[in-house]
């Protein structure tokens, strides 16, 4: 991995957990996250019009996918606004960063897309488990069944579920849009970022005049506060500079595996920034995961 690589990785990872602990401090709503959207989709717009993209070559399942990944994004922000109005960051933001890559693997295994996992990853992604069920325990002795059937570990698993829903249908769209595009990866990546980022404010939309209270935060943000808009500048930004750092790296295993330092860091901004308790074994449960994490990321 070159210096610039990894200075690219760094500052990803500090934009990623920024945004969310801004998020987290804000009082984080649908509306919140709406805002979110508008901003990163603005900011992209002109590179879906210079991209160069073929669109009568994409076909009707690049639209069902396309779709699909939006809905599953809007799932994701409710989930997650929903996890961190219930719960701490030093709990909610590992467990939903590491879900996925569980869920992911399950269902791309079940329906037999990409290559099958070797033993190493499967070894990662136990590890990963152990750590995810022992993360929202405050002692190793709490340990039952009835402490995971609560409302808060069913938002996490509501916000998990909506990134292995994009993850797996974006992984289907980029190579479709790239073939589609004469212009660089990187212009047309930040096109797709643009294309989604639209479609999540449509339909974080459907939801925010659905629901009155969400009426009321968005007129309450709504040029009142600049903090979901930098939120939206930051999330954005975090994965255009992982893709910047991808072509400057033997492996992109290499990434993946560096990426999660930001789950120790998450941790720490709640545990320091907000001065949300965290449990031994809470901390026990993040090393795991992001062992496990680097495990399956270097396979």
């Amino acid at each position: 991995m070159t210096l610039h690589a990894f200075l690219l990785i760094l500052l990803s990872i500090f934009l990623h957990v920024g945004w969310n602990f801004i998020s987290k401090k804000n009082t984080p709503s649908a509306a919140f996250y709406l805002l979110n959207s508008m901003t990163s989709c603005t900011i992209y717009m002109p590179c879906v019009i210079f991209s160069g993209i073929d669109w009568g070559a994409l076909g009707w399942n690049f639209w069902l996918f396309y779709l699909c990944s939006v809905l599953s994004e809007v799932i994701y922000f409710v989930g997650l606004f929903k996890t961190y109005r219930h719960t701490d960051i030093s709990l909610a933001y590992p467990m939903v960063r590491a879900l996925p890559v569980l869920l992911v693997a399950a269902v791309t295994g079940i329906f037999g897309i990409g290559k099958p996992l070797n033993f190493t990853a499967v070894l990662g992604m136990v590890i990963v488990f152990c750590g995810c069920v022992i993360m929202p325990l405050n002692k190793l002795s709490d340990f039952s069944w009835r402490n995971y059937v609560t409302p808060m570990l069913g938002f996490i698993l509501l916000a998990a579920c909506g990134t292995t829903g994009y993850t797996i249908f974006d992984g289907l769209l980029i190579p479709k849009l790239l073939q589609a595009s004469a212009s660089k990866a990187l212009l047309t990546t930040c096109a797709f970022i643009s294309m989604i980022e639209g479609g999540i404010v449509v339909g974080l939309s459907l939801y925010v005049l659905a629901h009155r209270e969400e009426r009321k935060e968005f007129k309450r943000l709504a040029g009142h506060t600049a903090a979901p808009h930098f939120c939206g500048l930051c999330s954005s930004s975090a994965y255009v500079l992982v893709v910047m750092a991808m072509p400057l790296v033997t492996n992109v295993s290499f990434v993946q595996a560096f990426r999660q330092m930001s789950l120790p860091l998450g941790v720490a901004a709640g545990v320091f920034l907000l001065k949300e308790k965290c449990p031994p074994i809470r901390l026990a449960g993040v090393a795991a995961v992001v062992a496990g994490l680097v495990i399956t990321a270097l396979r």
